[in-house]
Parts: structure tokens; sequence; C-alpha cells
């Protein structure tokens, strides 16, 4: 008995605080004509033969320019253009060329892709939050100048390894010259 009226009283209490709820307003949404001051574009500058390499792969350049066109854009053309970078971010990682496909370089465009993805989904929310728009654009830039530095890195180090190659071939040339020189000498003895 004391069981059946410890229940309807909970029934009781739940059906008193399923009244009807009120419903909060809509937010306003964000003003697309809005001119955000998202910072300036500067890019690690790449060395010509990186240059050379990254103007094979599809879209790189329309991906660099599209990038450093949005500074002081309106919040429409922030998300068109968001919109268009992260597609040509997935280009870019699926159409490597043969010679920038290395794991770090690889991996450096997830990070991009990932960036761009948190700048273009902060600029399409309904009431934008101009601080994270700001910090992601920040982020999507930085993560590009790592890639463009990790491609310079690459072609760095491949200059490196044909110098020390040529150096080891020249070395072994060289001893090879020496003992036909001591072979030579020994027989003229």
């Amino acid at each position: 008995m004391k069981v059946r009226w410890i229940i309807g009283a909970m029934v009781f209490g739940l059906l008193l605080s399923c009244k009807e709820e009120e419903r909060a307003p809509m937010p306003e949404p964000t003003d697309s004509t809005i001119v955000y001051d998202l910072p300036s574009v500067e890019f690690v500058q790449q060395l010509d033969i990186a240059e050379d390499a990254t103007a094979q792969w599809s879209v790189f350049n329309e991906f660099k320019s599209t990038l450093a066109s949005i500074p002081n854009s309106n919040l429409e053309r922030i998300r068109t253009q968001s919109e268009r970078l992260t597609n040509y971010s997935d280009s870019l990682t699926k159409q490597i060329p043969e010679v920038l496909s290395t794991m770090p370089i690889k991996t450096r465009l997830d990070v991009v892709h990932a960036r761009l993805r948190l700048f273009n989904q902060s600029s399409e929310e309904v009431v934008v939050d101009s601080v994270e728009l700001k910090n992601n654009f920040k982020e999507s830039i930085t993560a590009f100048n790592t890639l463009l530095y990790q491609i310079n890195e690459k072609f760095d180090k491949d200059a490196i390894q044909r110098q020390e190659d040529a150096n080891f071939s020249h070395e072994i040339q060289q001893r090879f010259r020496d003992s036909i020189f001591e072979i030579e000498k020994s027989r003229q003895r």
C-alpha cells in the first residue's frame, strides 16, 4: 500500500513537471554582409624546386590564392570561400604528386583539411562567433604554412642526400683509384 502511494506521488509529480515548456526564442542569424577583420595572410617562402613541384599539383595554386583572398571579406564570401577551400584540400589529399607523396606531407595535408573544416563550420553557424572564426582562420593559415615548410624540408633533405651520395661516390672512386695506383706501384718494384 505504501509502495502504491509512493508510485502515485511520483507519477503525479512527473505529470506536473511535464507542463508545456517555454520555447527559447531563436537567435537572430548573423548578417552575411558583415565584414570580418581576419588577419592578412603571409605564406612561408617556397624553394624554387618546391614551387615547381606544387605548380604541377592540381588546384594547389587555386587553393593558395583562395586562402589569401579571405581577409576583409564579408560573411557570405567567407562561407563560399571556406567551402571551396575544404573541397580543394580534399582534392589535394587525393591527388598528391609522386614527388610529394611522403608521410609527413600527407599528415600535414590531413591537418590542413581538418582545420579548414573547422573554419568552414564556424562560418556556417547561425550566429557566428567572430573570435572563433578568427582563431579557426589563423589555425588554417598556420596549418598551411606548416605544410609549405614540410614541402621545403623534403626538398632540402633530398638535396642533402644527393650531395652525400655524390660525396660517397666520389670517395669510393678515389679509393678505387688509390688501390689501383697501389697495385701498379707494387708491380713496378
